[in-house]
């Protein structure tokens, strides 16, 4: 891991840990890519659950039957 940054916490001590990026909750997830989604269709309106569920299907699986 040489080429990875070095990190400072803050107590000012550096780590070669790894960054690791925030991704926040399943459901901040699948907010940030309905709206991606919403985006990339041209903002049509009143697709807002479709774009939730298919999010919700990428992220999480589709349900068992």
């Amino acid at each position: 891991m040489a080429n990875e940054p070095l990190v400072e916490s803050d107590s000012g001590v550096e780590s070669d840990a790894p960054i690791e990026k925030d991704l926040g909750t399943k459901d901040d997830q699948i907010r940030e890519r309905a709206y991606q989604i919403w985006v990339d269709e041209g903002h049509p309106h009143g697709r807002e659950l479709d774009h939730w569920l298919r999010t919700t299907w990428e992220v999480e699986g589709a349900p068992d039957p």
